[in-house]
């Protein structure tokens, strides 16, 4: 039992060496002999028996990683974290295509449990029949992995939020990454066109076109420091110190259960308030999270994002005649 694993691991090793190789024109058996620490004969062997092995030229083999499949496997905790996290992103779309209700499909057997699995299954026909997604909005999505995943520039039509009308961009795409506090998903990406980094909404590109132009990512940009001062999806020059109050009881329970950013620090008061404070880019975002609190929260700074808070009260009041 214990060679078959060890053997199993070593040409899921070699799968992997041997896909990334396929960009660099192939590798020899002597270069897996040398990264991996294989010996010949097994090297030749493992060749045999993987799937998906071309010979690109004499000598040389790579496995393509576009055609591959990729063997996961999944023990029953793990599988539940990823039907939960793909559920919780298809319900929150207006589409979805097809691959993304399969993708939900083929985690589900994992659970083992046969009337769960049905259970399950069924629930993923229903949410699928929910949100139907059509064939633009599918190929849409599958130029954006594309490019993504072999950082091509791809060109895109983009519907301006609150407008009918659109503009282009051409696009380096960094990262995929959901709204923090709602149901919308972004593409963290470079515009050639703007010379800027930007957020695009998937759900508003109306067209997407991969071009034959490679990019190489921009060495001064990090995941890190993409996300750290944004809430949400919003970017800005300098961060902002936003300082909050929260009410004892239920309001600062919520918060300090939550970890709302990567900056904030918060301080449990005598009386039970919270003190909340974080440095974000550009509060525009955040201030419908501030008013969904009510009068559980109070802005303490800074003063235009108090004031703007004050004005809407105000006219939220006006409105009742009040």
């Amino acid at each position: 039992m214990g060679h078959a694993k060890t053997k199993r691991e070593r040409m899921e090793q070699m799968e992997s060496f041997l896909q990334r190789a396929y960009s660099k024109g192939g590798a020899s058996v002597f270069d897996v002999e040398r990264e991996l620490g294989f010996d010949h004969s097994t090297a030749h062997r493992y060749l045999k028996e993987l799937d998906g092995v071309i010979e690109v030229e004499r000598g040389k083999y790579a496995i393509n990683p576009q055609s591959a499949l990729s063997n996961v496997r999944l023990n029953t905790s793990e599988a539940i974290v990823i039907y939960l996290a793909l559920r919780k992103f298809i319900r929150q779309t207006g589409k979805a295509t097809h691959f993304m209700i399969s993708a939900l499909q083929k985690v589900i057997p994992a659970l083992r449990d046969e009337a769960l699995v049905t259970l399950l299954q069924n629930s993923t026909s229903v949410l699928a029949q929910e949100r139907p997604a059509d064939e633009t909005y599918t190929l849409i999505w599958q130029r954006l992995l594309e490019a993504w995943r072999e950082r091509w520039v791809v060109r895109i039509d983009y519907q301006k939020q609150g407008s009918d009308q659109s503009e282009p961009h051409d696009i380096e795409p960094y990262l995929f990454e959901p709204q923090l506090l709602g149901d919308g998903l972004y593409v963290i990406a470079w515009s050639r066109t703007r010379n800027a980094l930007r957020t695009f909404k998937p759900d508003r590109i109306l067209s997407a076109q991969v071009l034959p132009i490679k990019f190489e990512p921009r060495l001064d940009l990090t995941v890190e420091q993409l996300l750290r001062h944004s809430w949400g999806i919003w970017y800005g020059e300098q961060p902002t110190t936003i300082e909050l109050l929260f009410k004892a009881g239920v309001p600062a329970q919520r918060v300090q259960e939550t970890v709302f950013l990567p900056t904030e620090k918060k301080v449990l008061l005598e009386d039970g308030s919270l003190y909340w404070r974080a440095d974000v880019v550009g509060w525009i975002e955040i201030l419908s999270w501030i008013r969904g609190w009510g009068d559980g929260v109070q802005v303490l700074a800074p003063e235009d994002l108090r004031q703007r808070v004050v004005q809407d009260l105000q006219k939220t009041l006006k409105q009742y005649g009040l």
